[in-house]
């Protein structure tokens, strides 16, 4: 794994607690397995607002586990970080914003952007706390994957988010549980990526609708009717980029300039909408 000095080495001007949050961040999450290969802190840039007043941290991994662990942590420990917000997979929670509701972010166009292969944090100012007493700030599990599996098959852990955030609240992780559960059932395909995940590609377009949808998420390993809770969620009455494009090949939104304006107002990435329309025109 990678050690601290080399994955710290470009921290910057970042403040004293800032650097010693990143200490405990990059301990914690390699004393679970989970590598950080490289942090990012401060910023010369100006407008690059958070990272230049000293107090925002990129920690970049290479799996989405690692992403996920390392998010948690930083959520579960946010009073005592002194947490503003933390970003990953396109998705933003505020500790001032909607607290604690994870919101999705308008596109930026490519994986860093978007926060898929890095956790960023911001933190406010004050002094930094350790954590106390040697105690983990994360619960300990208290029985085998394969137990909880079987609870899981059990319906005593829900579906879907529910079943994920339960899941994380007591120490798994998902995607194992998720694993042997597969295995338990006699070997159905494992998913590779969260139910979150999915559901953004399913609002992007990329998993067809209707009965198509529902029986290509199915062999894909996915539960398609928690894929929709979570699409559902995420849009907040908002419509999928599919159902966009072919409102706009009957003419709902205009054309040119309008579109694109008229799209932007309603909160919804014009050049997405456009790439479905050609696909499917």
């Amino acid at each position: 794994m990678t050690e601290y000095s080399y994955a710290s080495s470009k921290l910057g001007k970042v403040t004293g607690p800032t650097k010693d949050k990143s200490r405990e961040i990059f301990d914690a999450a390699k004393a679970a397995g989970h590598d950080i290969w490289f942090m990012w802190g401060y910023d010369g840039d100006a407008s690059n607002t958070e990272h230049h007043s000293g107090r925002a941290l990129d920690l970049m991994v290479k799996n989405e586990a690692a992403g996920d662990w390392i998010r948690d942590y930083i959520w579960q420990n946010r009073e005592r970080l002194r947490l503003q917000h933390v970003i990953w997979e396109q998705h933003i929670t505020s500790t001032v914003t909607q607290p604690g509701v994870r919101r999705k972010m308008a596109d930026r166009g490519n994986t860093t952007a978007n926060h898929y292969d890095h956790v960023h944090a911001l933190f406010f100012e004050g002094a930094y706390t350790a954590p106390g007493g040697g105690t983990p700030s994360t619960p300990q599990p208290g029985k085998s994957v394969t137990e909880v599996a079987k609870a899981v098959l059990r319906g005593e852990y829900g579906n879907g988010q529910e079943r994920i955030d339960k899941l994380r609240a007591e120490g798994y992780n998902p995607a194992e549980v998720q694993a042997e559960v597969n295995r338990l059932m006699g070997g159905d395909p494992v998913p590779t990526k969260s139910v979150r995940e999915i559901a953004g590609e399913v609002i992007d377009g990329k998993w067809g609708n209707g009965d198509d949808r529902v029986n290509r998420l199915r062999n894909a390993g996915y539960d398609p009717a928690a894929v929709q809770a979570e699409v559902n969620r995420l849009l907040g009455g908002k419509k999928t980029i599919n159902q966009l494009a072919r409102e706009v090949l009957a003419g709902k939104w205009g054309n040119g300039a309008e579109r694109v304006r008229r799209l932007r107002e309603a909160g919804y990435n014009p050049d997405q909408v456009q790439r479905e329309v050609n696909r499917i025109a």
